[in-house]
């Protein structure tokens, strides 16, 4: 009973000391954002550099080659897209004022029309309420661009950061580990293996699956005449990281968008998303993915709500992958205390 006590005093205290170096580094994020990014591309670039070492490459030159071919491929997309997205930008934000001016000249005309005086009020209050949010969710995305470019320094030092991490990443994960006795190395590394086989197969599964949606989506809008498919497709592919939410969130504003021109165009593009999730949800998610999460979907609410309610978009585009890892953890700790 002793030394179980005297164990539990030690987890505890190990425990404490990591969720108050958790507070500290949440405290100083805006230092620590760059290191953050560079770890976490490190993470991710991992195996791809792996993979080229054992071509015969060595480190470093395994990992420049591959920076090369990260920056051959995104100058790639951003020269076919971004132009686009710029144009479509500047469109859209050349017809917001006539999209507001149709929804007052709808409200004057359902205010003309023979219903109950009350119902015409609650009409005119929820259009002149949508005009209201199409306006605050502008100033949020061109707050968001803002403060994108003024974290521009996190962005550019997070390669750089994580070029050492990648070089001397076997040296630190075994200065890491030789904090732990030969047993609980073999712990931490049976704990740290199934982590990062969640986090894989979430990053490699969802990231699939919301590529395949934006993309189907985009084309969809293009083909059906719907303005900004480039944006659309992008918020679609984005949203849908967000799972049982983000069909929702990314198919409302196609919908509307094609409204704007007709209803007939607005049937259309919803059937084409629904046709769109359902292939994604019966045949695409079920094969990339399937239950390898481990996670019951009343957790992945919860967690999506609370990241939602924490951190916003960013709160419930987390929330899946550290629901998954906590999962990993706490099954390991239930069992180290249980023993």
């Amino acid at each position: 009973m002793g030394f179980n006590s005297k164990r539990l005093s030690r987890w505890l205290f190990v425990l404490v000391v990591v969720a108050a170096t958790i507070y500290f580094l949440y405290r100083v994020r805006d230092i620590t954002m760059p290191f953050i990014l560079g770890g976490l591309i490190a993470y991710l670039l991992y195996r791809p550099v792996r993979f080229i070492e054992r071509q015969g490459l060595g480190r470093v030159w395994a990992i420049l080659l591959l920076y090369m071919l990260i920056i051959i491929a995104l100058g790639a997309v951003l020269s076919f897209a971004l132009p686009g997205m710029v144009g479509e930008l500047t469109e859209m934000a050349r017809l917001i004022p006539h999209y507001a001016d149709e929804a007052q000249h709808m409200a004057d005309r359902l205010q003309n029309l023979d219903i109950p005086v009350r119902l015409g009020e609650i009409i005119k209050d929820n259009i002149a309420r949508m005009n209201k949010y199409i306006y605050e969710g502008l100033q949020t995305f061109v707050g968001g661009l803002y403060s994108f470019l003024g974290k521009v320094l996190a962005i550019i030092f997070s390669p750089i950061l994580a070029f050492y991490i990648l070089t001397d990443w076997d040296r630190i994960r075994d200065n890491f580990l030789k904090l732990f006795s030969p047993s609980g190395r073999r712990e931490v590394e049976q704990l740290f293996s199934s982590m990062d086989e969640v986090l894989i197969e979430f990053f490699k599964g969802y990231l699939l699956v919301a590529a395949f949606v934006g993309i189907m989506v985009g084309l969809a809008a293009l083909l059906l005449g719907v303005k900004f498919p480039l944006l659309l497709g992008l918020l679609a592919g984005v949203t849908n990281l967000i799972p049982y939410f983000g069909a929702f969130l990314g198919g409302v504003p196609a919908v509307a968008v094609a409204l704007t021109e007709s209803w007939q165009l607005a049937l259309y593009m919803a059937l084409a998303i629904f046709v769109i999730q359902q292939v994604e949800g019966g045949l695409i998610t079920p094969r990339v993915i399937g239950d390898k999460l481990g996670i019951h979907p009343l957790v992945i609410v919860f967690a999506l709500l609370s990241g939602g309610k924490l951190l916003g978009i960013w709160g419930m585009l987390l929330a899946v992958p550290l629901a998954a890892v906590l999962r990993v953890l706490i099954s390991w700790l239930y069992l180290k205390l249980v023993e």
